[in-house]
């Protein structure tokens, strides 16, 4: 680990307010608010499919990592002698692989393989290289974490995504019900409260899938077009107005339901075991995906926003 402190220290040595509000910035960006908010707008307002593709890789990759790093269970460089990190409340759990990174690297892997435009390469390459070395910046990495979460986020990107093609198009729901078992079987055997945590992304985003895709079949396309080129405005306007609708609702409704079961949460699980506390997380975040997933569309179809 000699080499890789230094490396730490080095960075440390180069620190000053501006570097440290840029990395600062990169690092905030592949946390859960930014994420949440990145995605639902994908998912609700840009492109249903695509969205859906992002969500199954970010779903399926934290998994992998969380499942990782409960089994290596390897100690951050946090408290080694000289050196001060920084953000530490960012830095939950193990060390390997670095899950900011991967979160990163996965969500612009993700989003440049979907769109393939310049503007999303230039972005993904910056946000997914900055991600990484912000984490080394900081302090709450290992080297090795970093380039570990950039592998992976690549890796699992490409595999979740062309996975999801394979699904959707043929709709073998069976793959995805698979998946859930795998995962269920080493968040048991495994453990660990993030680990809870990601599987409960994950059932969430499987249940709701198979709910929306069979029964509400929401739709984040514009109106038809017109012939007539005021209708055509008017047309543009109404989709724009519904894709704004469409978050504002979207977002109001998923914090309620996540306050919700926080607030559930504080009463229920006092004085509770690990175990008790863990299950309750896992079913939190099932619920709060699978409203995203499915229990939002349906609302914005029920306020014919969709």
């Amino acid at each position: 680990m000699e080499y890789q402190l230094e490396i730490l220290m080095t960075l440390q040595n180069m620190r000053n307010d501006i570097l440290t509000g840029i990395f600062t910035f990169f690092t905030i960006c592949t946390e859960v608010p930014v994420i949440t908010v990145l995605t639902a707008i994908l998912y609700w307002c840009v492109n249903k499919r695509a969205g859906q593709r992002t969500l199954f890789a970010l779903c399926g990759s934290l998994n992998i990592n969380s499942g990782i790093k409960n089994y290596i269970k390897m100690p951050r460089p946090i408290g080694m002698e000289g050196l001060e990190s920084l953000r530490i409340e960012t830095a939950t759990g193990y060390s390997f692989p670095s899950g900011h990174t991967q979160t990163s690297t996965t969500f612009w892997t993700s989003i440049m393989l979907l769109f393939k435009k310049t503007w999303t390469y230039i972005i993904g390459i910056i946000m997914v290289l900055g991600a990484g070395v912000s984490r080394l910046y900081l302090g709450v990495h290992w080297p090795t974490d970093v380039i570990a979460g950039w592998i992976f986020g690549i890796v699992f990107s490409i595999l979740f995504v062309k996975l999801f093609d394979y699904i959707d198009d043929t709709k073998n729901y069976y793959i995805l019900v698979l998946l859930l078992v795998i995962f269920g079987l080493f968040t048991y055997f495994v453990g660990g409260d993030d680990l809870y945590k990601m599987f409960g992304l994950y059932t969430g985003f499987t249940l709701g899938y198979m709910v929306e895709d069979t029964y509400i079949h929401f739709s984040t396309g514009g109106e038809p077009k017109r012939k007539n080129i005021f209708a055509k405005n008017i047309s543009r306007y109404n989709s724009l107005g519904k894709k704004v609708g469409r978050f504002i609702i979207g977002i109001i409704s998923l914090l309620l339901v996540y306050f919700v079961f926080n607030y559930i949460g504080d009463i229920l699980v006092i004085n509770k075991s690990e175990d008790i506390i863990n299950i309750f997380k896992y079913i939190k975040y099932t619920i709060v995906v699978f409203w995203g997933i499915a229990g939002a569309p349906a609302l914005f179809k029920l306020f014919k926003l969709a």
